[in-house]
C-alpha cells in the first residue's frame, strides 16, 4: 500500500455529504472500512518486523510505511474526526460517546506533532531490535534473555543466580544505547506536550488517552493503596518463601522458583502447547475454542521463542483477515500458559468488536486488559489440561494468584516512574536510575537487594512498555483488580459471569470505562478499601489451595 493508493480514498471520504442520520451512519461505516484497510497493511508489516527482528528489510519496510503512509494520513485522519464532530447533530443514538472521544482528539491535535510521533514510533522499535538480538554465554550455550528466564525456576540456587546475573550482563551490553534511545524518546515526547499546550508529557498523555473517569491524583492514591494493602501481605508471603526455601533471605533470583524445588512443565513442544490450549479453551467456551482453531489454520500464531524474534507478546487485530494474530516467546514455562490466555482474551475482544465502528474498538487499555486478564483467571479453572498431576495444578494456581498480587507493586513502580520521568524532563540518566531504585525500595515486597545496587537501578531497562508505549501500564493494575473481581464472581456463578464477560467484550469502548466494567458485572474501583477486599479474597483462595 502506497500513498498514491490511499490519498484518493481519503479524499473521497472527505467529500462525502452528511445531511441525515443515515448519512452519518454510512460515513462512519465507510471510515471504518477505510481504516481497516490501512490497519491490515500496518499490522502485517509490524508482524513481519517483530517475527523477524533481525531482518533489516522488514524493519525498513515498516519504517517506510510509517513515513510514507501513516505520517501523511495523520492530517486527513484529523479532518475526518473534525467532520464527524462538526456533524454531530446528525448522529443517531449510540454515537454520543464516540463524539466525546473524537472531540478530545480534535482538541489535542497539532500538525507539528505528526513528524514527532512518526519519529517516536520508529525509534521505539529500536528497543526490540537491541534487546531481541542479545545472546549471552550460559553454561557453554548461547541463550537469549527470554530463554534465560526459564532458569530462574531452576531448583539449583547457583543456576538461578547465574541466569539472573547473565540477564543483566546481556542488558548492560546495550545499557548506554538504551539510555541514549530513551533520552531521545523522552525529548520527542516532551516536545509533543509543549506543542499541545501542556507543561509536561504526563498531563498531555492523560488527556490523550481519554482518561475521563479518573485523574493523575487518583493514581497516586492507587499507588498508596498498593503500598499499604498489597505490599504488607506480600511481605508475609515472601517470609513464607524464605522459610520454605531454607535461605537467610529471599534474593531476586529466588522469587520465581517453586518453594518445593519442583519445576512445572506445562508442555514440551509448541504443538502440545497449542493442543492443550485448545482443550482448555473448549471448556471455557466452545466458540472461543473454534476461533482459536481458525487462527491456527490460518497460521496466525507465532508462539515459540527463538533468536531474532522481538521480545514480549501481543495480539494484533487483522480487521480484513477477520481474525487476529498472536505473537509470543514461549519457552515451556507456566508463564507461557498465562500469556497465551492473556492474548486470547485480547483475541476474543478482537473477534467480538470487529463489527463496531473503528472508534469504538478496544482503544482504552483499562478495557482491553480487563478482557485479557479475566481470561487468564477464568481459564485457570481448566488448567488440569496442562497439569494432570493435582499437586502441579495446585502449585500453578497458587503461582497465578500470587503473581496477580505480586504484579501490582511492579505495575505501580513502572507507573510512578513514568510520572516522575515526564514531570521532571530535564533529569539525567543517573537521576533516573536513582529514582527507580527509590521506587524499588518503596514497593519492595521483602526481597533482599543488598550489594545489587546497579542491578536494582537498571531493572527498568527490561520493561518494554517504558520505551515503546509510555503510560500504557497502570491499566494492567486497574484491570488486574477488575479481573480478580470477575474471577471471584466466576467461582460463585460461572454461567452468569461468562455471559456478562461476553457482553463486556461486545461493547468494546462504546461506553465509558465505568459503564463497561458494570457490563462485566463489576465496578471500576481502585480505592484502598476495595483493594483490601480483593487482597483478602486472593489470600483466602491461596489458603484453601495450601490446605489441600
Amino acid at each position: 500500500m502506497q500513498w498514491k493508493d490511499v490519498e484518493p480514498l481519503v479524499n473521497e471520504l472527505l467529500k462525502f455529504p452528511i445531511s441525515s442520520s443515515e448519512d452519518f451512519r454510512n460515513f462512519v461505516n465507510r471510515v471504518t472500512d477505510f481504516f481497516d484497510q490501512v490497519e491490515e497493511e500496518h499490522a502485517w508489516l509490524y508482524i513481519r518486523m517483530t517475527v523477524n527482528a533481525d531482518n533489516k528489510e522488514y524493519a525498513k519496510a515498516y519504517e517506510e510505511f510509517m513515513k510514507e503512509v501513516v505520517a501523511k494520513l495523520r492530517p486527513y485522519e484529523q479532518k475526518i474526526k473534525e467532520k464527524i464532530v462538526e456533524n454531530e447533530r446528525f448522529a443517531p443514538l449510540g454515537y454520543e460517546h464516540m463524539i466525546k472521544i473524537l472531540k478530545n482528539d480534535v482538541e489535542l491535535f497539532r500538525e507539528e506533532n505528526i513528524p514527532l510521533q512518526v519519529k517516536e514510533s520508529i525509534l521505539a522499535k529500536n528497543y526490540g531490535t537491541l534487546v531481541g538480538s542479545i545472546e549471552v554465554e550460559f553454561k557453554g550455550e548461547k541463550k537469549t534473555l527470554q530463554q534465560l528466564s526459564a532458569y530462574l525456576k531452576d531448583p539449583d540456587r547457583s543456576t538461578r543466580e547465574l541466569a539472573w546475573r547473565k540477564r543483566y550482563e546481556g542488558i548492560w551490553r546495550v545499557r548506554e544505547k538504551l539510555n541514549e534511545l530513551f533520552d531521545e524518546l523522552k525529548d520527542i515526547r516532551h516536545q509533543q506536550a509543549l506543542n499541545a499546550g501542556f507543561s509536561n508529557y504526563r498531563d498531555y498523555m492523560h488527556r490523550l488517552k481519554g482518561r475521563f473517569e479518573y485523574a493523575p491524583e487518583d493514581l497516586f492514591e492507587f499507588h498508596s493503596a498498593v503500598e499499604k494493602e498489597v505490599v504488607p501481605y506480600l511481605m508475609e508471603r515472601t517470609k513464607l518463601r524464605q522459610k520454605k526455601l531454607g535461605v537467610e533471605s529471599v534474593r531476586p533470583w529466588d522469587t520465581a522458583v517453586d518453594v518445593d524445588g519442583k519445576v512445572l512443565k506445562p508442555f514440551s513442544s509448541i504443538d502440545e502447547f497449542v493442543e492443550k490450549t485448545q482443550r482448555a479453551l473448549e471448556r471455557v467456551n466452545p466458540l472461543f475454542a473454534e476461533r482459536f482453531r481458525l487462527m491456527k489454520e490460518k497460521r496466525l500464531l507465532d508462539l515459540e521463542n527463538r533468536k531474532g524474534k522481538a521480545p514480549g507478546g501481543y495480539n494484533h487485530t487483522l480487521p480484513k483477515t477477520g481474525a487476529p494474530f498472536i505473537f509470543m516467546n514461549a519457552v515451556g514455562q507456566p508463564g507461557d500458559v498465562r500469556t497465551i490466555f492473556h492474548e486470547l482474551g485480547h483475541s476474543m475482544h478482537s473477534f467480538e468488536t470487529l463489527s463496531l465502528p473503528v472508534f469504538y474498538r478496544p482503544h482504552r487499555m483499562e478495557v482491553a486488559e480487563l478482557a485479557s486478564m479475566s481470561m487468564e483467571l477464568i481459564s485457570m479453572e481448566y488448567w488440569n489440561e496442562f497439569y494432570e498431576d493435582q499437586e502441579d495444578l495446585r502449585k500453578a494456581k497458587i503461582e497465578e494468584l500470587e503473581g496477580a498480587l505480586y504484579f501490582l507493586p511492579w505495575c505501580t513502580i513502572v507507573d510512578a516512574f513514568q510520572h516522575w520521568i515526564y514531570t521532571n524532563p530535564d533529569h539525567t540518566p543517573k537521576e533516573r536510575d536513582e529514582y527507580f531504585a527509590y521506587l524499588m525500595d518503596r514497593f519492595n515486597p521483602g526481597v533482599n537487594w543488598s550489594n545489587l545496587d546497579e542491578e536494582k537501578k537498571t531493572r527498568w531497562l527490561f520493561q518494554l512498555h517504558i520505551f515503546e508505549v509510555p503510560f500504557y501500564y497502570i491499566e494492567y493494575g486497574i484491570a488486574q483488580i477488575g479481573a480478580l473481581a470477575i474471577y471471584r464472581n466466576y467461582l460463585e456463578d460461572s454461567e452468569r459471569v461468562l455471559k456478562n464477560y461476553t457482553e463486556f467484550l461486545r461493547v468494546g469502548c462504546s461506553l465509558p470505562i465505568d459503564k463497561a466494567y458494570e457490563t462485566a458485572g463489576i465496578k471500576l474501583d481502585f480505592s484502598r478499601d476495595y483493594l483490601r477486599e480483593i487482597v483478602n479474597f486472593v489470600a483466602e483462595e491461596i489458603e484453601k489451595l495450601e490446605m489441600v
